[in-house]
């Protein structure tokens, strides 16, 4: 069985050849990448970057508590910098997984290694410890807003 991250670029990868290739939105500059990704829980995270989008991907483990709903529900996350909100999806190939939008579309990116660059610095965000005596993330307490995350002020 493929990894996650290689599944995941090869779907959107096939995505963007068949049903996104030629659309005006479209970064010609940018190809897919997955970065950062990682085993969280029981579930793996990561940030997929395509030619017009980047989002925080949730892709559901075996054993995982965590399942998206229909397709468009929400499914909040708890992560080390805050909690969540992430839109349910479903690709054949992928099953079930969540994603939250960084950025869309892509057009302020000059190249692909600005997107890396940006995509490495949120995910090292997202799973940068609590400082001592920090109060922790609540699912009653919202988490950092996705403009604060992007601007790199991950506590209040």
């Amino acid at each position: 069985m493929a990894s996650p991250e290689c599944q995941l670029a090869a779907v959107f990868e096939q995505i963007h050849q068949q049903r996104m290739l030629g659309l005006p939105i479209l970064n010609p500059a940018l190809r897919v990448a997955v970065i950062g990704g990682r085993r969280w829980q029981d579930d793996w995270v990561g940030v997929l970057i395509t030619p017009w989008c980047m989002n925080l991907v949730l892709l559901p483990g075996s054993g995982s508590a965590r399942r998206p709903g229909a397709v468009g529900s929400t499914l909040c996350i708890r992560l080390p910098a805050g909690t969540f909100e992430l839109i349910a999806s479903y690709e054949p190939d992928i099953g079930s997984f969540a994603a939250c939008s960084l950025f869309s579309p892509m057009q302020g990116f000059a190249d692909q290694p600005s997107a890396v660059a940006v995509a490495e610095t949120v995910i090292a965000g997202l799973f940068e410890p609590q400082p001592a005596g920090a109060r922790p993330a609540s699912e009653n307490r919202p988490g950092i807003s996705r403009r604060d995350l992007l601007r790199g002020k991950l506590r209040g």
